[in-house]
């Protein structure tokens, strides 16, 4: 026999072979693609929300000479106190993003000296407010923000 006709049973082999497992077999279930693993050089871990779902940030932020004696910041009518009440001071707050409208409020009271707050929502001031007294006072800020 010549060799190509030793060949070519070989190759028909190859291709029936092949051929059976490019088939569409429902029964079977698809192959999973899995994506290779991050760098380390990658610069930040990709978020898993989109970020037109992910909260924005309240930022309340306090300076001054004072010395503290509340601290408490409301936030769509629930109060919070904060234990830790020297200056300065900063807080960030998760507001939800559901485009609704979200009232704040930061309070604080404190004793002789002054104090100066700032909210910033997302990277902008959005309300100030400054205190200064020779006994007790209050500084407080406030407004609404869209989610």
């Amino acid at each position: 026999m010549p060799p190509i006709a030793r060949l070519v049973p070989a190759a028909v082999a190859v291709v029936v072979l092949l051929a059976a497992g490019c088939g569409d077999n429902a029964d079977e279930p698809a192959a999973t693609v899995t994506a290779p693993p991050a760098s380390a050089t990658s610069a930040a871990p990709v978020p898993s929300t989109p970020a037109s779902q992910q909260p924005h940030i309240l930022v309340f932020t306090a300076t001054g000479t004072a010395a503290l004696t509340s601290v408490t910041y409301e936030l769509d009518g629930k109060s919070t106190a904060v234990t830790d009440r020297k200056l300065p001071l900063r807080l960030s707050v998760d507001v939800p993003s559901d485009g609704l409208r979200h009232e704040w409020k930061l309070t604080i009271k404190h004793g002789k000296g002054n104090v100066e707050l700032r909210a910033i929502f997302n990277g902008k001031v959005v309300g100030t407010s400054r205190g200064s007294t020779s006994g007790t006072g209050t500084a407080s800020a406030g407004g609404s923000v869209l989610g």
